[in-house]
């Protein structure tokens, strides 16, 4: 089916352009934190497979909608806003990947552009603290309505407070990714072939980046900079990513069954597990930088036989 609708896609710009709209809209259907990255897909779709003269066309039909059903409740500047964090991180990803061919790069560039919108957020911003206020008051109301203690909604509240940029900045660049793995698998279907998987299984973030990460989380745990915290959270985010990426690697090397998958995702997103199960991720994710798990699974390479030579007849 996914094959179906890339070739579909592909046929022509004006049906890029319907699909881009039509997909733009559904994620006010489905609801935006959880498909903000579809009409993304379709643009990295058309980055990756050579069509960019379609582009132009395809952007505004997909960020038209956007603007328009946010404008109408908030305003035409935050309305063009959104539809720019929507799109252009994608856009910007997908053009990195077909200009690199590795998916790897491509997740570090959207680390390291996640950090820079974290200190750049916290350079405009002087009082973040006062700037999320509203949003940190709505959610512990929210809580408190849900049957959350009170002082526990307020502590909640407060310790997302701390990291909002950074869970923010990593929403923004988690969708663009999926919006890029989503335009692999899409431009791989439409050749008959299987891109995605291969890719993602290699994903790694490098050693650079996990150094980083430790020292963030020195910096965040003994509060020597207000961004450390931020910072930490989207580092946090890639090597989930990486984490991911060897589970899938393992059930393929070990023919574990799919029930692993189910399971690990499912904790992910279950309140009672999500804790332990992100650590568990995120720390596989990390080590994998110097212990490299794929590699030590890998079947040894048996030793190259010499071709015959005269002398044997």
């Amino acid at each position: 089916m996914s094959g179906t609708l890339a070739r579909w896609i592909l046929q022509s710009q004006g049906r890029a352009a319907i699909a881009a709209a039509a997909l733009s809209l559904l994620v006010f259907v489905t609801g935006g934190v959880f498909t903000a990255w579809v009409p993304g897909a379709v643009l990295s779709l058309l980055v990756l497979s050579g069509h960019r003269q379609w582009l132009p066309a395809c952007v505004a039909a997909a960020a038209v909608p956007v603007a328009a059903v946010i404008g109408n409740q908030a305003g035409v500047t935050a309305g063009v806003g959104v539809a720019a964090m929507f799109l252009l991180p994608a856009l910007g990803l997908a053009a990195w990947l077909r200009k690199t061919n590795s998916l790897s790069y491509t997740a570090q560039v959207a680390a390291i552009a996640g950090i820079a919108m974290v200190l750049l957020a916290h350079r405009v911003i002087d009082d973040s603290a006062a700037f999320w206020q509203p949003v940190i008051a709505e959610m512990q109301r929210v809580l408190q309505q849900s049957g959350s203690d009170s002082e526990v909604a307020k502590e909640f509240a407060e310790a997302y407070g701390r990291v909002a940029w950074g869970v923010v900045t990593w929403l923004v660049m988690l969708h663009a990714l999926v919006s890029v793995f989503v335009g692999v698998h899409l431009l791989g279907r439409a050749r008959g072939s299987h891109e995605l998987g291969p890719r993602f299984r290699a994903l790694r973030l490098g050693r650079v980046l996990a150094v980083l990460a430790a020292v963030a989380l020195v910096m965040a745990t003994f509060r020597v900079a207000r961004e450390s915290d931020d910072v930490l959270s989207v580092l946090v985010g890639v090597f989930m990513l990486q984490g991911l990426a060897i589970l899938h690697a393992a059930r393929q090397t070990f023919g574990i069954g799919v029930w692993a998958l189910v399971v690990v995702y499912g904790g992910l997103f279950l309140p009672p597990f999500t804790a332990v199960v992100s650590l568990f991720v995120v720390l596989a994710g990390w080590l994998d930088n110097w212990l490299d798990f794929r590699a030590r699974w890998a079947p040894p390479t048996p030793p190259a036989v010499p071709p015959p030579s005269a002398e044997d007849g």
